[in-house]
This record gives C-alpha cells, structure tokens and sequence, in this order.
C-alpha cells in the first residue's frame, strides 16, 4: 500500500473582483477558490488538524491522501469569503493570525508593501522608497538574486530582490520609519485600515463556532530569524498570550512562520514554539508530508499548485 501523505495548501488573499479596491493585489479570486476546494475534496480526503498530526505520528491512515486547507495573515477575506465556503462543505481550516495587527490595529509591513505597490505600481512605489532610505543616510542592501528568487519565487527578479530587501536585510526601524511615512501619506490613518484589512476578535471567534481552528502567525509579523533571542522570545510570548486571552480555549493551537522558507526561523524558535504549547508550526518550503515529518517544518504548497 503506498505511503499515506499530507498536502498542505496554503491561501492569502481570497477576494472578489468586483467591488476590490485594489485590483492590481495578487489574490486569488473567490470563485475560483470555491471551484479549487471542491476539486481539492473530491481528489483528496479534507484534513482536521487533530486527523492530519495523527496521519503523521502513523496514528492514522485515510482511504485517500489528506489534504489541510491554510490561511495567513488574518485578513478579513478569510472571514467574508473563505469561512462561508468552508463551513457548507463542513470542512475546516486552520486560520493564522498576527496578533498585534488586530491588537493594535495596525497594518504589518509586509502588508503595507503589498497595498502600497498596489496603488502606486512597483516601480513608483520602489522608488520612493528607496528615496526615503537614502534620506536616513543608508544604503540599501546587497540582496543575493538567488536566495531572493528561492525565498519569492512568483515574482519577477526585481520585485524578488525589493521584497527580500525590504522584509529581511533592511533594519526594521529604518523600514518602518520609511514606510510608515508613505504609507500614511497615501491611506490616511492606519488604524482604520487595519480595521478594514484584518479580523476582528469578534469575527475570529465566529470563525471558531463555524468550525475553524485559529492558531498564531507571531506578534508583528518579522522573520523570527531577523530578531535577536530576546525579541523572538518577546514576540512568540505576546502571540501566545493574546490569542489565548481572545479566542475560545482550543485542545490545540498551530503556527506558521512568517515568510516561511527553512531559513526564516531557527531552532530556538522552534523551542520556543514547543515551551509555549503551539502543536506544530507550518513552513513555506514546498512538499507533502509522510508519517514522521517534522511537525515543526511541515511543508505546504501554494494555492497556485494546488490543483
């Protein structure tokens, strides 16, 4: 009998086009996505959490392979457009919050690169930040083309090499202090965005009724391997901390790496996902998962492979 495995697929963006605001975001559109999971069901047996982690400890074995269904980032369109089609296929998803965006309403960098490229288009958008930069009296960054193209590899060489930049080799002050400003400049207050961009509490805990299981995406959305021991520790804390002091209690809580590829975290991150009792982490390396994998470096596929 062949191997039982996992897929993991893993979704961002899910909008409508009509209506969208930002037409030039990369999301995948959500009729297309109801059509995916349906083509997903009928290839593969629809994953939990607890029937997925069992099929890896070889606790478990399906009549078909597994597949689990992953959302990053928290944005509301995983509360208007995927829990619906979820919940009347009774299917679950595992939903991936950064816990200080809703916390604090505050928009994450990485988001604010996406939106701000949206409205501006790459090369305006890159070029006034990049302007910004010098501004402080720093230089941007050597970016290495391959690791950029590993770590992005749906986008073109150059917009690669801005995103690895920008998310991983700028200092996040000097990041933050330039696109904070831009930002602003473009979208007005931050805090109403963010309203309109990510969950609210009331909303996950919907999701929670519906079905779903929540689980943590780090406090501010930062590489864990970019921070000191200290401030990954801090982060991971506050995660743990409000998702448990908002959410309903959960027999288990997951969590998935920021960016994702194996050298975006570290083994002392992993330890400390283990010391706060998250079951399992989730990666952005691309592969199926057999009984004995590393539940701390699972691996997913883009919604783009999928099917």
């Amino acid at each position: 009998m062949n191997q039982p495995t996992l897929l993991v697929v893993m979704y961002h963006y899910v909008r409508r086009v009509e209506g969208n605001a930002f037409p030039a975001l990369h999301f995948l559109e959500a009729d297309t996505f109801s059509r995916q999971v349906d083509e997903l069901r009928r290839r593969y047996e629809m994953a939990t959490l607890e029937s997925a982690l069992a099929l890896l400890r070889g606790e478990y074995r399906g009549r078909r392979p597994l597949c689990l269904l992953t959302f990053d980032d928290g944005v509301k369109d995983h509360y208007r457009e995927v829990t619906p089609v979820l919940v009347d296929r009774g299917i679950q998803g595992l939903f991936f919050l950064v816990t200080g965006c809703m916390e604090e309403q505050v928009v994450a960098a990485v988001h604010k690169n996406h939106f701000l490229t949206a409205q501006l288009g790459f090369a305006e958008w890159r070029r006034r930040f990049l302007a910004g930069v010098r501004g402080l009296g720093l230089e941007w960054p050597a970016v290495d083309a391959a690791t950029a193209a590993r770590t992005y590899p749906w986008d073109g060489p150059e917009v690669a090499a801005f995103k690895y930049g920008f998310n991983f080799q700028l200092a996040a002050a000097a990041r933050e202090a330039v696109v904070d400003e831009l930002f602003a400049g473009e979208f007005g207050e931050e805090s109403a965005f963010a309203r309109q961009l990510y969950v609210s509490w009331e909303e996950a805990r919907r999701m929670q009724m519906g079905g779903m299981m929540l689980g943590g995406h780090t406090h501010r959305h930062q590489a864990l391997a970019t921070l000191t021991e200290r401030e990954m520790r801090r982060d991971l804390e506050e995660c743990r901390r409000i998702l448990d002091l908002r959410m309903f209690p959960q027999q288990q809580t997951p969590f998935s790496y920021p960016y994702g590829k194996r050298d975006s975290f570290t083994a002392e991150a992993v330890g400390q996902l283990r010391e706060l009792d998250f079951c399992c982490a989730f990666s952005t390396e691309a592969g199926r998962n057999a009984v004995g994998a590393d539940c701390y470096a699972l691996q997913r596929v883009d919604c783009k492979q999928a099917v």
